[in-house]
């Protein structure tokens, strides 16, 4: 279980780190007032992700683990950007429910894709006598 923690934090802690530098780069667009939830949210990102990785199913481990990071993408960003519309408050503007309903969806790509690294990093942590087993028994 500590290493599903691990893992799922660790690349939940870079993403954050890639989002803070893009952040910082588009400073002309992005003021401190308006995006003081987004960096408050992004203080419990890395302890909810690893949570999330100690409650996938043991019959979903490791395979089916981008799955599960999808599944936490859809109600994590359908949350924030219906319920909490942080698009309209970060941007200060209207945003429609189709533009939001893609982002959504993108999002929840980019949730599959960074859940694909935690598997990548949890098969590292288990060593290579772990995973020669976990073949074996797959097999």
């Amino acid at each position: 279980m500590l290493q599903r923690f691990v893992s799922a934090s660790f690349v939940a802690s870079i993403g954050i780190a890639f989002g803070a530098v893009v952040l910082w780069m588009a400073k002309h667009i992005w003021t401190l007032q308006n995006t003081h939830q987004l960096a408050l949210m992004w203080c419990c990102i890395p302890a909810i992700w690893g949570v999330w990785a100690m409650l996938t199913p043991r019959s979903w481990m490791p395979d089916r683990l981008p799955v599960w990071g999808a599944i936490l993408g859809l109600l994590a960003c359908a949350n924030a950007v219906f319920v909490l519309n942080l698009p309209q408050k970060i941007l200060g503007e209207y945003v429609s429910a189709f533009y939001r309903a893609v982002g959504v969806l993108i999002a929840i790509a980019v949730y599959y894709l960074l859940w694909m690294v935690v598997r990548l990093v949890y098969r590292a942590l288990r060593g290579p006598e772990q995973a020669e087993k976990d073949f074996r028994a797959a097999a």
